[in-house]
């Protein structure tokens, strides 16, 4: 599986930065409702920020993907990790809801320099025909930091405060920038690659990236509405606990770390990715419907589908994308990031939609529209050939 000890402590160095970035992801939302009571706002102010933080990883994707082809994928990380941990040890000083929405862009910003240079290393160190797995641990390491900066950070939050806990979270991404520094071997030939415009146009308006983006859309902005507002929902709609809607919120998360490697197993043995990536898509809008009961259990079901089937689009969308060719192996971080950077783009728009339908009509409303237009924006998937690699 790995190619040498070397990479072992490679892979293992991304999964921990990849753990600890999603953390910094969640620690906000899991901790708005504390927030919200110490700066006076709604779940529109949870709107807004949220968008305003995936704006910053979505207009940072091409920039993120441009530098690793340049100056190498280990460098962008490493920049990334910085950027999220001075973030995060400013938010805990911010007294402005103005100031912590700039402070999440930025954080938004650094959160873009991880994941396409992180999916090519540690690609990288996977032997041939195992690069789905390294994908899916990769994705898995995303979730399970997830689950911690839900659940944990919800309990947490509720017993040392919220900006001890966004603190705790800068503090963690540096000792990730420490680790990646001491245990990922340095990026070769750094500094010397030439941007050429017709290949970067080539990447951009690839009709197959982009048909291959509207199913991480769909991912994206699923996981994204179930992430982001579940815990809220739980606690202000159906009056539930903090601990038992921040162990809701964290079923979507658990589920996807346990399928994520068997999905990424999968990938490499698929022989109609296509067929699966778009019943995966369908699935996550499902998921996201039967959050329109209004019901503790109901919300817990939702979680489990929507976990479930982002996880397994989430790597066949990669996978699939990954394998469009059309440019040089040092663009390979660039494309991913261009269709996550699309897919992202979508998750800016959707908290803004969804928090004000859920203010105005109610979160029933919201749930079914989000799940309407996620269906919707599957349908472009049947275009699909084999040309595009499915």
């Amino acid at each position: 599986m790995f190619k040498n000890m070397e990479n072992r402590r490679a892979v293992t160095t991304l999964i921990i930065v990849q753990f600890v970035s999603a953390i910094n992801w969640y620690s906000v939302s899991s901790v708005f409702s504390l927030i919200a009571a110490d700066l006076h706002q709604n779940v529109s102010g949870l709107g807004l920020i949220t968008s305003t933080f995936v704006l910053g990883v979505a207009a940072f994707q091409l920039p993120a993907g441009l530098y690793a082809a340049k100056y190498g994928p280990k460098r962008a990380l490493t920049l990334g990790m910085l950027l999220i941990s001075v973030s995060s040890l400013l938010l805990g000083l911010a007294d402005q809801v103005v100031f912590l929405t700039m402070l999440r862009f930025v954080e938004g910003v650094g959160e873009a320099f991880i994941f396409g240079p992180g999916v090519i290393l540690i690609m990288r160190y996977f032997k041939k025909g195992s690069e789905g797995l390294g994908i899916g641990l990769f994705g898995g390491a995303f979730d399970l930091g997830g689950i911690v900066g839900i659940s944990g950070w919800a309990v947490l939050g509720g017993v040392v405060g919220w900006r001890i806990s966004v603190v705790a979270g800068g503090a963690m991404a540096l000792v990730g920038c420490a680790l990646l520094i001491l245990f990922v071997p340095k990026d070769p030939a750094v500094g010397t690659l030439s941007i050429r415009f017709s290949e970067l146009r080539g990447i951009i308006l690839n009709r197959w990236l982009l048909i291959v983006s509207a199913g991480l859309v769909v991912s994206q902005v699923a996981f994204g509405v179930n992430s982001y507002f579940m815990v809220y929902y739980l606690e202000e709609s159906l009056r539930t606990g903090a601990a038992v809607a921040g162990a809701i919120g964290g079923s979507t998360l658990v589920i996807s770390v346990l399928i994520s490697p068997f999905v990424g197993r999968a990938l490499d043995k698929s022989p109609s990715p296509k067929k699966t990536y778009i019943l995966l898509c369908l699935s996550a809008a499902g998921g996201v419907a039967i959050a329109t009961v209004s019901s503790v259990y109901a919300a817990l079901l939702s979680g489990l589908i929507v976990g479930v089937a982002t996880s397994g689009a989430y790597v066949f969308g990669i996978g699939i994308g990954r394998a469009i060719g059309g440019a040089r192996k040092e663009y390979g971080a660039l494309g991913i990031s261009w269709i996550n950077s699309i897919a992202l783009l979508g998750g800016v728009v959707m908290p803004l939609v969804f928090s004000g339908i859920a203010a105005g009509y109610g979160y029933p409303l919201a749930w079914a529209l989000a799940a309407v237009i996620l269906a919707a924006i599957t349908l472009p998937l049947f275009a699909l050939r084999s040309e595009a690699g499915t």
